[in-house]
């Protein structure tokens, strides 16, 4: 019979019944695990569009009062412009730059750049032929950015039109640093906020609170800064520092503010600073061990214990405990009393069976005991008859059939001895024929050299009955022509041995003189003969007999049949 394949013998980490919940727990938690990532990834880029619209209102606010000077002082030089050349001009001139006044300078100059009027000290550098150049070619107002030795100076410019609309001059005014309107003026209070105010050389002009230069973008020149125009953006500063910065045009083409602080502040900062994947892994790791924990509790403890019990029991173990399956789930529970229900009804099967069997047994041992008590009794009437036959022939012939018969008693008695009725071992069998031959032999007058040598086998019952009587026949065939020239008693030895896989049964005797050569070479067509090939033929086996050293030597060889075979 076949035996039955396992159902798996995998006995790795992921065969464990937590391991592969958690990985479909995982699994199933996938889509909502990406879902997480993308929202971090939307947070993260909404917090950083935040953090730039905060910085681009913190860096307006920072320059609304530069923007609030300039925007006035633009439109003190368009009144003075209205006024035109005159002293009506000159009277609002002197007006602008009286001390605390709104102007620190103010003039209205002639198409040929001379000053028509003027008060305050005049900028350092101021080009009024640049300026002058630019009125007459109808660039229309002009704010023009100057930098001198007292720092940053404005100068707002307008034209000076007569009624016809033809430019007769144009005013010019420096507005006084600290005079912008109500309301203008604010601080800003952002410690990690700087403000830089440049021209399109990318000079810095100031720079609020000290700044130093290394929170300015790394890799930009602020002269391209300028060429782009207004932005907010992030880069990696030259500290290397991840920022956010808002470029202002203050002066178109002249003057720039560039408000910059850390692109991560606060929470965003700290979100920043963990991967996006970070808490969906997490959540995962988090999932997968409450799967292996309620596994392990509800699930895998119960069925381990079961496991085991189950494995007990298959081992052999009969010995059945209860299983404490009090807080297991209900369908672990009904499986651990249906196995107790098919281990109680498998035990009182066996124990039925073991009593059928033993009562077989019983009586089979009472049949091989009867059957051998049999063949005994008609064993000693034939010696009884013996004893009044008077016919030698007869007595031959009778006393070749007691010995058969006693042969017989013998394997039916060894297999009541055996404590397996199905095989009997040659160590049993053999040495009681051997003994009641030469007993026999003994009983008639003569006298026997007797070897034997006998390695241990199993035999069947279809061996070991044929297996009897043909070594019956073949000693006493031995027996029949054993002799010697010195009249030394003649020698028979017996000898069983297993040779790769056969087993080899040999008889040999001595013998001499030619009698005995052509008894043996005669073709051998006496009943002791066709007895041997008879029995030969029911082991399937074969024999032979050949004379060599003074010894006539009787072989047989057969198979020997496995046990569970011939089962």
């Amino acid at each position: 019979m076949n035996a039955r394949a396992p159902f798996g013998s995998g006995r790795g980490f992921v065969d464990r019944l937590g391991v592969r919940l958690g990985l479909v727990i995982g699994l199933a938690l996938l889509p909502v695990g990406a879902m997480a990532v993308m929202q971090a990834s939307d947070l993260l880029t909404e917090a950083r569009a935040r953090s730039e619209a905060a910085l681009a209102g913190e860096t307006l606010r920072a320059v609304r009062p530069k923007l609030s000077l300039i925007k006035r002082a633009q439109g003190a030089a368009e009144t003075l412009a209205a006024l035109g050349p005159g002293d009506g001009a000159c009277t609002a001139v002197q007006r602008l730059a009286d001390a605390g006044g709104f102007a620190a300078f103010a003039a209205i100059y002639g198409t040929d750049g001379r000053a028509l009027c003027r008060a305050g000290a005049a900028p350092d550098s101021f080009g009024g032929q640049r300026a002058l150049a630019e009125m007459l070619t109808g660039a229309g107002p002009a704010l023009s950015v100057l930098q001198g030795n007292g720092g940053l100076t404005l100068v707002a410019l307008h034209a000076v039109r007569d009624a016809g609309g033809v430019v007769t001059g144009f005013a010019a005014i420096s507005p006084r640093e600290g005079t912008a309107p109500d309301g203008a003026e604010r601080r800003v209070d952002a410690a990690d906020f700087s403000l830089f105010v440049f021209d399109p050389r990318g000079v810095v002009l100031t720079a609020s609170g000290g700044a130093a230069r290394s929170v300015l973008p790394a890799g930009l020149r602020l002269e391209d800064l300028a060429a782009r125009g207004g932005a907010t953006f992030s880069a990696t500063s030259d500290g290397g520092e991840e920022r956010a910065y808002s470029l202002v045009r203050l002066v178109d083409d002249e003057l720039y503010a560039l408000g910059t602080w850390p692109a991560e502040r606060g929470r965003l900062m700290a979100m920043r600073a963990l991967p996006p994947l970070m808490f969906p892994a997490l959540m995962w790791s988090v999932s997968l061990l409450a799967a292996w924990f309620a596994a392990e509790l509800l699930v895998s403890r119960h069925i381990r214990r079961l496991r085991s019990a189950i494995r007990d029991f298959a081992g052999g173990n009969r010995v059945v405990r209860p299983l404490a399956m009090r807080s297991a789930p209900r369908e672990i529970r009904d499986a651990a009393e249906a196995f107790e229900r098919m281990t109680d009804a498998i035990l009182r099967d066996e124990a039925e069976l073991e009593d059928m069997l033993r009562e077989k047994e019983v009586l089979l041992r009472e049949v091989h005991h009867r059957v051998k008590n049999n063949l005994q009794l008609i064993a000693s009437i034939v010696n009884l008859q013996l004893r009044r036959t008077r016919s030698e022939e007869a007595r031959t012939i009778l006393r070749a059939l007691q010995e058969r018969m006693v042969s017989l008693a013998a394997v039916h008695n060894g297999l009541y001895q055996t404590a397996d009725l199905s095989e009997i071992g040659v160590e049993v069998l053999f040495p009681g024929i051997i003994e009641q031959v030469t007993r026999n032999a003994q009983v008639r007058g003569q006298s026997i050299a007797l070897e034997s040598h006998l390695q241990p086998a199993q035999l069947t019952l279809d061996q070991a009955v044929p297996l009897a009587l043909l070594l019956t026949e073949a000693m006493s065939n031995a027996l029949k022509y054993a002799s010697t020239a010195d009249g030394s008693p003649p020698r028979v030895c017996v000898s069983f041995r297993v040779e790769t896989g056969e087993a080899v049964l040999e008889v040999s005797n001595s013998a001499s003189g030619q009698a005995t050569v052509v008894d043996l070479d005669s073709g051998g067509t006496g009943i002791g003969t066709q007895l041997l090939r008879g029995f030969t033929k029911q082991l399937n086996g074969e024999f032979n007999r050949e004379f060599s050293g003074g010894m006539c030597h009787l072989r047989v060889w057969f198979s020997l049949v496995p046990r569970a075979e011939a089962a």
